[in-house]
């Protein structure tokens, strides 16, 4: 989607209108989504209507996030992908896939799920569920047309109407529903899973990407996991990106930036210490692969989503 000036400030604007939308709709249900910690909500369930045409410029929430179009028509663009997307659908973006969008036609009615990925590995526990956030091979399509006898819309109501309510036992509940909607989404969508069986090989990668996750601080290289899996190097560095969509080296960037980016955002640190909490060996080197895949520096990107609270 193309800009000239006059529509990229206009795009700025409606972006603001749209974050502005965004919290008003929050601050409905602030306060019975389950929290890790103070100020972290771990899911968000929003719905939402516009009722104009818009565009929404570049961005991300370093969360997971599920978009049910229940009404109109959008052009969303997710990463390097152009989707023309209609009412009765349903969009996956990872917690590290930029995302723009233009409302064609509107009404635009919408609910979007956020869900922080330590809380949806915790809660969706079957990697083939999980792939559809953690692997993206070639083949891979972010949108999912939801059949007009599918209950898919109903059960999300449902989560968002526990979210509202708050009732006994209401995040016990919203986890299961999350599983639920994945294990229906699952069995009548299974073609759009990247991993519908687990091969040993696709176990190794898995295993691979969770050592990651959870060692991001460590010096990680390709040769010590091949090592520790017992498997050869190229092997290994082939079938990652095969399975993940990701080189090794990428995928440890962007995980590592992803976890950089939730520390700018939730809490006071330097910029020096996030730099080593998150596995990069100086500031300098930080800053400069963070400009890299953001366009911004960590700077810039805090006082960005700070001046947006």
């Amino acid at each position: 989607m193309q800009n000239d000036k006059g529509n990229g400030m206009k795009s700025e604007k409606l972006n603001r209108m749209e974050s502005k939308e965004y919290s008003e709709a929050q601050s409905e249900v602030q306060g019975r989504f389950p929290r890790e910690r103070q100020g972290e909500k771990l899911i968000d369930i929003v719905y939402n209507e516009t009722g104009f045409s818009m565009e929404m410029e570049t961005h991300y929430h370093n969360s997971h996030e599920i978009i049910y179009v229940e009404e109109g028509t959008v052009l969303f663009r997710i990463n390097d992908r152009e989707y023309m997307v209609e009412g009765q659908s349903i969009i996956f973006i990872s917690n590290f896939e930029s995302h723009e969008f233009k409302i064609v036609k509107y009404p635009y009615k919408r609910y979007f799920i956020l869900i922080k990925p330590d809380y949806f590995h915790s809660t969706i526990n079957e990697p083939v569920l999980a792939s559809i956030f953690k692997q993206r091979p070639d083949y891979f399509m972010h949108v999912i047309k939801i059949n007009k006898d599918d209950i898919i819309l109903e059960e999300i109501r449902e989560m968002y109407n526990e979210a509202r309510e708050g009732g006994e036992f209401a995040v016990s509940a919203l986890r299961s529903r999350l599983n639920l909607l994945f294990i229906k989404l699952y069995r009548n969508y299974k073609e759009y899973f990247p991993i519908t069986n687990l091969t040993g090989t696709m176990k190794t990668v898995l295993e691979v990407q969770k050592f990651i996750d959870r060692n991001l601080k460590e010096d990680i290289s390709l040769e010590s996991l091949a090592k520790m899996f017992y498997t050869d190097m190229y092997y290994l560095s082939r079938v990652f990106k095969k399975v993940t969509g990701f080189t090794f080296k990428t995928y440890l960037i962007i995980q590592r930036i992803s976890h950089a980016k939730d520390q700018l955002y939730e809490t006071d640190k330097d910029v020096t210490r996030i730099a080593l909490d998150s596995g990069f060996k100086n500031v300098n080197h930080f800053i400069r692969i963070f400009k890299k895949y953001e366009g911004i520096t960590p700077y810039q990107y805090k006082k960005k989503l700070r001046g947006r609270q």
